[in-house]
Formats: structure tokens, C-alpha cells, sequence
């Protein structure tokens, strides 16, 4: 599917070709799984949770498994079989407890203290009624004073302005037998849906061959008062917004927005 046509479809079936870009997890984790600078801040913002923990949208298990490390009960819950069976095939993965939901329908049977949603996965869930219904999932699963932790890519308007149709270079990586592989690229960002629709093109950097077909992507971006009204809404308190995982302040320059929220505490009826 061209980028022209994910344009012209309907959200479901943009989401499923979406959903195919992650469907060699083997590959993904050689394009991206390095630790990240998210795994330290993840793993800080878990010190001093008692309770379990909920890795959503997990993928091939980069945090749980990290969280897990740390000594946290930890719930995965990934849509992708191939993703948590690989994930679940990875050393300490015994420690996780692996599941298979769509995170928009939760139904964990325990009370979480955090929640985290990392690597972006947020932009995933295209439409107004999807990212509702997470937020709704996420609180739902969360006890009293629990946190809802994510990142999202900043909306930075130049760059969401920039149509790319030749395919430009993004990064490279090493393929299991260790050829270099070269990954390139298109853009067009749908201003009305808010939906940056990507063509990933991956070519062994010997000789130019594919070493994989094309794959597409789509991304949905918001903006930060509009975010932050969707998780009032949901009834979340914004407790920290940041513009890194450094904890430094979202301003014009960030590329990454990342929400801590917490649920309230119970409210006490008194007599």
C-alpha cells in the first residue's frame, strides 16, 4: 500500500498496514531496539512502586523486561502474537507475564500502580475514539493515585509541513547475518486527520537490493493543549510534562513530549 492510498483509507485499515511495519519482530529489534533514553526514565519513575506494573503496547518487551530487571511485577500486553513470542522467548522473560489485548478493550484482572507507554506507541491509536478509548482502558486499570506514564513525537510545523516523495535516508542497521541494511523513507502529513502517513523503504547498502518490501506507517500527532484536554476528559491529572526524557522543559525545540498523570486518589463521602 503507496502512501497515496493510506491517505485514502478508512482508519481501521490504516492502522492494519500499520500494524505491519512491527510484523518481524526479529527485525524490529535490530532497527530499534536499543536501550533507549527512555529505559532509565521508565525505570526511575518505577522506583518506590509496590504494586504491579503495566507495560502497554510492549512490543518485543524493551521496558518490561527492564522493569522486570529492577524487581517490578509486570504485566505486558502487546496486540502482536509474533511480538510477545519473541519477546517471551528472551532471557528473564519468565519474570514478565505476557498477554495478548488490543489496548483500547483492557481487561487485566489487577489493579495497576503504573502504567507506562513507551517508544511513541501512543501515535498508534489514529482516531479521537481510539486514543479515548485507551485513555478510558488505562484508567480503568489503574487503582487510586496510580501513575500513566507515555511519549509522543512533538508537533514541530515545519517539519509536519515537509512532504518528502523521494525517499530520504533515516538510519541503518546490521540484518541477522550482519549486512548493513540502509533504511529511507517518504512523507505526507494529512493536516485534517492530524496523520503523518510514512513509506519505509530498507536496501542492503552493498548494493542497493531490497532487503525488505516496502512497509507503511502511519502516525497520528497532537498537540499539546489538545492532549492535555483528551486526558482531562479522561480524568487523569497531568503531573509532568517534559520535553526529553532528561526532564527538560517541552518548548519549541523538543522532538518528544512526555506526560506523566496520575489517576486521583478515592474521593471519601463523608455523612
Amino acid at each position: 500500500m503507496t502512501v497515496n492510498d493510506l491517505i485514502d483509507a478508512a482508519p481501521e485499515q490504516t492502522a492494519a498496514v500499520t500494524v505491519e511495519e512491527y510484523g518481524d519482530p526479529v527485525r524490529y529489534d535490530l532497527e530499534y531496539g536499543q536501550p533507549g533514553a527512555d529505559a532509565p526514565f521508565y525505570r526511575q519513575l518505577a522506583e518506590g512502586v509496590e504494586g504491579p506494573v503495566l507495560d502497554l503496547a510492549c512490543g518485543t518487551g524493551r521496558i518490561a523486561l527492564e522493569l522486570a530487571r529492577a524487581g517490578h511485577d509486570v504485566t505486558a500486553v502487546d496486540l502482536s502474537d509474533a511480538m510477545l513470542a519473541h519477546a517471551a522467548s528472551k532471557p528473564g522473560a519468565e519474570e514478565v507475564e505476557w498477554v495478548q489485548q488490543d489496548a483500547r478493550e483492557l481487561k487485566l484482572r489487577p489493579k495497576f500502580d503504573l502504567v507506562t507507554l513507551a517508544g511513541n506507541s501512543f501515535q498508534a491509536f489514529l482516531t479521537n475514539d481510539d486514543r479515548d478509548a485507551v485513555l478510558k482502558a488505562v484508567y480503568r486499570q489503574l487503582r487510586p493515585g496510580g501513575r500513566f506514564a507515555f511519549s509522543t513525537r512533538f508537533p514541530q510545523p515545519l517539519e509536519l509541513a515537509r512532504r518528502v516523495d523521494v525517499p530520504e535516508l533515516w538510519h541503518s542497521y546490521l540484518d541477522a547475518d550482519g549486512h548493513q541494511v540502509v533504511v529511507s523513507g517518504t512523507q505526507h502529513f494529512h493536516p485534517v486527520a492530524q496523520v503523518m502517513h510514512h513509506e519505509t523503504y530498507r536496501q542492503y547498502a552493498v548494493d542497493g537490493s531490497p532487503a525488505a518490501a516496502p512497509t507503511g506507517v502511519a502516525l497520528r500527532y497532537h498537540f499539546p493543549q489538545e492532549l492535555e484536554a483528551a486526558l482531562k476528559a479522561a480524568r487523569f491529572q497531568v503531573e509532568a510534562r517534559y520535553g526529553d526524557f532528561d526532564g527538560s522543559p517541552l518548548g519549541e525545540q523538543a522532538t518528544t513530549m512526555v506526560y506523566v498523570c496520575r489517576k486521583p486518589e478515592a474521593v471519601r463521602r463523608t455523612a
